[in-house]
């Protein structure tokens, strides 16, 4: 599927998993794991989990997506970055799989600022709460996961499957889903935001994530 093409969804997105865990190509392995040693021993909070590695998208019938992958290693994913004054770049070509969800009450949507040693895109605004799939979880079980984590509510309706899309700047597929709140009372975070805002749509704020001012574009 072209990374730039947008599947909406009218049903929830299944999630077609493989049996092996992805592995980089071998050339790749030795620099990834230097990479990652060196990260963790700058920041220990660092987890190496488990994530999706996305082998394919494709529709299925009228609304529906179906995400082939594969278990993959959080550290396949962390240690990809861009060349800058640090180094030369590294692509590990890991693509795993992201829920984003767009938590609407009324008219406002929720943002949450990433703390800064979260590995990617720290201190910019996103829709919050977003995380990753786990292998065994789908993007519904993955969101809720992440409301009870991040925000401390439980859901009281099943969200609602909105589309599935690329993120070029992350790096990741990612399945966006809608929730509607009745009240904007959150709870206190587990670390990974620095602060929430509730916004409109059109005053998202300059420092926001490209992938959320595309989501906001495409759902209105």
């Amino acid at each position: 599927m072209n990374p730039t093409t947008i599947i909406r969804l009218r049903r929830p997105a299944i999630v077609s998993l493989g049996d092996r865990d992805w592995l980089p190509d071998p050339h790749l392995r030795d620099e990834a794991e230097r990479r990652w040693a060196a990260m963790r021993s700058a920041n220990r909070r660092l987890y190496d989990g488990k994530m999706i590695q996305v082998a394919g998208v494709h529709r299925n019938g009228a609304g529906g997506a179906v995400i082939q992958g594969f278990p993959c290693a959080f550290r396949w994913y962390a240690v990809q970055s861009e060349a800058d004054e640090t180094g030369p770049s590294h692509d590990c070509m890991c693509r795993p799989l992201g829920v984003k969800g767009v938590t609407r009450c009324g008219e406002r949507v929720l943002l949450g600022r990433r703390a800064q040693w979260t590995t990617w895109q720290a201190g910019w605004w996103e829709l919050a709460p977003s995380g990753g799939v786990e292998p065994g979880n789908s993007p519904e079980q993955a969101l809720a996961a992440e409301y009870a984590e991040e925000i401390g509510r439980v859901l009281s309706s099943t969200p609602r499957a909105e589309a599935v899309m690329f993120d070029p700047n992350t790096r990741t597929w990612e399945v966006v889903l809608t929730v509607e709140m009745p009240t904007d009372d959150i709870g206190f975070n587990t670390g990974e935001y620095e602060a929430f805002r509730w916004v409109r749509p059109s005053e998202i704020p300059d420092d926001t994530t490209p992938i959320a001012r595309r989501i906001l574009d495409q759902l209105g």
